[in-house]
């Protein structure tokens, strides 16, 4: 307790009391000074008992209780600010796997080996058959429904539209729908999830410059990455993220960044985030997590932007830079698009801060790095002299391994006709120790304005069969794919 508590004598002059003067009475320390009291001092200390002797001993206990019960909750305030470890026991168990869209047309060779992953649309459907009480969802677009496209690649998202839709048929249980949705896009983007709200099947929120795209489910299953509520994030768009089943602790960190969310729904973004969206769950003192049951990891959330990290909370870009710090051997990066600027107040300002984290890796401590860019036709050539910028570095000694590739996703005159489609949306990093998967690009932009998450995982020992490794198969995949092309100075579609 901040303040102790004194206990005063009851103010007052003790009058003493006329004694025979053949028979005194012994004066004793006793408190016992009743008129009548004519005991000798130590039949007084047997029998005489006083009045208010009981205040010390219930003063002790009551002192005693109020520690037991407020040291833990100041101990809970002071750890989440990140300066002390959390000591753990042993590791949590926590299934988790890649999953991945890939794009109608776009095929690798059957020989090459790399990890069969699990569909982005068959992980949500194991989710929502999983699903007993609620379903969040974080989402910037929200068109499940091909109405503008007549082809076969739309059934996934008309289906899946059709069971959320189907939540709010009168007379069968109903599960707890939450949305949020990107509120800064146009309203067509957001015309399912009205449809929804409207149906009864889910309750709607809008936050401004939304990027992430979460499921959550029970508060113990996830999925995190970079698919939205788009038929094309289903089958025309090559996207990346993670599963999460019977993962708990993790679920519950993910979901104190959902009720931030909603919180914003129908509030302004608070001065200070209150306590129940704090967490002690971070950079330095990540999750202990038993993957699978075959291998342990490290494991935290990291959001952005600065607006909307709660206490203990680690910066997205800081998860990334300290894995870029922190990587000995390689570096490998699969991003949607590159460019070190930042445009603030309508003002273009040069943002080198991930550019030169790549650049002092490769020439201080000879990492390799391979970079791969999504290349689709809204990309901005200006991209490139940044890129051949770094690439330009390469062999400037032995020790610099520095490569850039750029990723095209085929396609066909019908398939052009398709907006938004035939583009890898991929945003990681893997490197020789850890895993990032985030859920946008990795840009100046993206870091100071718009809402994000990323996950980091990281080995704990060597290990040949970890989420680590299976990513970075994933990228070697890609890299030696017919659809990585190396950069040129000119290079259209």
């Amino acid at each position: 307790m901040s303040e102790r508590h004194l206990v005063h004598e009851i103010p007052g002059e003790y009058q003493p009391v006329p004694r025979e003067p053949e028979e005194p009475t012994p004066l004793t320390t006793s408190c016992c000074r009743r008129p009548n009291c004519s005991l000798g001092l130590q039949d007084e200390r047997k029998i005489c008992s006083c009045n208010h002797g009981y205040i010390i001993p219930v003063l002790l206990l009551f002192v005693l209780v109020m520690i037991v019960l407020l040291l833990p909750l100041e101990t809970y305030h002071r750890n989440e600010n990140g300066n002390s470890p959390v000591p753990v026991e042993k590791p949590l168990p926590c299934q988790l796997e890649l999953v991945e869209s890939l794009p109608s047309g776009l095929n690798y060779s059957q020989w090459q080996s790399h990890p069969q992953l699990r569909s982005t649309f068959e992980a949500w459907q194991h989710l929502l058959g999983r699903a007993k009480a609620s379903l969040d969802i974080v989402s910037p677009h929200w068109t499940l429904r091909g109405l503008d496209v007549n082809d076969s690649s739309t059934g996934p998202g008309d289906q899946l539209f059709q069971q959320l839709l189907s939540n709010g048929d009168a007379g069968r249980p109903k599960l707890r729908v939450r949305i949020v949705v990107n509120r800064s896009q146009d309203s067509l983007w957001h015309a399912d999830a009205r449809i929804l709200a409207n149906y009864g099947a889910a309750d709607v929120v809008g936050i401004n410059l939304l990027h992430s795209k979460l499921w959550l489910v029970d508060g113990e299953h996830f999925y995190l990455g970079t698919a939205s509520m788009d038929w094309r994030s289903l089958t025309q768009r090559k996207e990346l993220g993670v599963l999460a089943r019977n993962c708990p602790h993790l679920a519950l960190d993910l979901g104190k960044i959902f009720k931030a969310y909603w919180y914003l729904g129908s509030n302004e973004v608070p001065k200070s985030w209150p306590w129940i969206y704090h967490t002690h769950i971070n950079q330095r003192r990540p999750l202990l997590l038993n993957i699978n049951k075959k291998h342990t990891m490290r494991a935290y959330l990291s959001t952005s932007p600065p607006e909307l990290i709660a206490t203990g909370r680690t910066r997205e870009l800081d998860a990334i830079l300290e894995a870029i710090d922190k990587a000995t051997d390689v570096i490998h990066l699969s991003l949607m698009e590159y460019s070190p600027r930042l445009r603030r107040n309508n003002k273009l300002e040069y943002w080198p801060v991930i550019d030169n984290a790549l650049r002092r890796a490769a020439l201080e401590r000879g990492v390799a790095i391979k970079v791969l860019i999504s290349w689709w036709k809204y990309s901005d050539p200006s991209e490139d002299y940044f890129l051949r910028s770094l690439q330009a570095l390469d062999k400037i000694t032995e020790e610099v391994d520095i490569q850039m590739r750029r990723f095209v996703v085929p396609t066909t005159n019908e398939l052009e006709r398709i907006s938004g489609g035939r583009v890898n949306c991929n945003s990681y990093l893997v490197t020789d120790r850890v895993a990032f998967i985030g859920t946008s690009s990795l840009s100046g932009e993206h870091f100071t304005y718009s809402a994000g998450i990323g996950l980091l995982l990281q080995d704990m020992d060597y290990n040949n069969n970890s989420i680590r490794t299976d990513l970075m198969a994933i990228f070697m995949r890609d890299w030696f794919s017919p659809y990585a092309l190396p950069l040129k100075p000119i290079l259209r579609i």
